[in-house]
């Protein structure tokens, strides 16, 4: 973070509970309808802009201002983009930049429905990040391993083809140990399993230990093929292995990378970034997958990690459209992981 670059935020006056990202361990994932970063840096948050003037008081306590003239400039060549025509607004005499500024940023709250707007400022630059409200997101996608690892002597074939497609997968892994989170849990789970061991007491769920053990080697070496050949070439008789096969034949209809385009912080840094809830596990339910959850959790008791965004920017001749079809590509995403999930279980 730039510690020459302050941020203002605008919020709309609706507030979304944060409900915690889920209670010890992962539930089944809802199948949903389909048809249906910007750096955080010190400021303020203005949370009723129907009742609070947007600058009632000094933006930062130091001698830092922000050039309200070319902020209003900007943030009018927004609300013509995104809420159309705003040159029949009459004003009084006593109106002044700010005022026009409270205006806008309300026209967007209701008209190109905007939850939050940031202000960026760095010497004269300008630059407005727009955020329109997702949800909550408050499900951990885990990509179970478990029952993939067994068809290694089962079915070869079967067991390349998902080999190769999760390792694909621009997801964190349980053996991306190189991860400071990932890498701090197995520290804890190691010392806990030594410590029961230690002292003749069973650790309560000590498999994703022998787990790591067991796989780590396996799936770090493991080259991938190209499992899209394989698909084609792959002749399942069991329906189990048939509705995978299926499933699969669809994966190049799905985006994977949407995620990383979905932000997650307010004003405010957040420990986690959206995608970091995207992740493959030895078991959905393992004690190495609730342990991922506890710590989303620990982190969304003290930062709303968990309110999701679509954002676009806004420069000075360069307004930026938001992403055409991301959300139906998010869902349709998770859609696809929820269905994985549930016939991996099944193997």
């Amino acid at each position: 973070m730039d510690p020459q670059t302050d941020t203002l935020t605008i919020e709309r006056t609706q507030r979304v509970p944060r409900p915690i990202v889920q209670g010890g361990t992962t539930i089944p994932l809802q199948v949903r309808n389909t048809k249906t970063k910007s750096p955080a840096t010190k400021g303020f948050s203005i949370s009723d802009l129907s009742v609070l003037p947007l600058l009632s008081k000094p933006i930062l306590e130091d001698e830092s201002s922000v050039d309200t003239k070319a902020l209003a400039s900007l943030i009018v060549d927004a609300t013509r983009n995104f809420s159309g025509k705003i040159d029949d607004w009459r004003f009084s005499a006593s109106d002044s930049l700010d005022d026009l500024i409270l205006r806008c940023a309300n026209h967007l709250k209701e008209r190109a429905k905007i939850d939050h707007i940031e202000v960026l400022w760095e010497d004269s630059d300008l630059r407005l990040v727009l955020k329109r409200h997702i949800g909550n997101r408050s499900t951990v996608y885990c990509i179970p391993l478990e029952s993939v690892m067994p068809l290694r002597w089962k079915n070869p074939m079967l067991f390349d083809i998902l080999m190769s497609f999760i390792k694909s997968l621009p997801y964190i892994n349980l053996f991306h140990t190189g991860e400071d989170r990932v890498d701090w849990l197995w520290e804890y789970l190691f010392e806990e399993e030594a410590y029961h061991r230690k002292n003749g007491s069973v650790f309560g769920n000590c498999n994703s230990v022998r787990f790591f053990g067991r796989y780590q080697k396996l799936f770090n070496e493991y080259e991938p093929q190209d499992w899209k050949s394989l698909l084609l070439k792959y002749r399942p008789r069991k329906s189990l292995h048939k509705r995978i096969k299926e499933l699969l034949s669809k994966a190049d209809t799905i985006d994977f990378q949407v995620p990383f385009r979905i932000g997650t912080r307010d004003a405010y840094e957040s420990m986690f970034e959206h995608w970091e809830s995207f992740l493959i596990v030895d078991d959905a339910d393992s004690e190495f997958s609730r342990s991922y959850i506890e710590m989303l959790n620990e982190c969304s008791n003290e930062y709303d990690i968990i309110s999701a965004y679509e954002l676009t920017t806004v420069e000075k001749g360069n307004i930026q459209p938001f992403e055409e079809g991301l959300i139906y590509n998010l869902n349709r995403l998770e859609e696809f992981l929820t269905d994985l999930n549930e016939l991996l279980r099944l193997l």
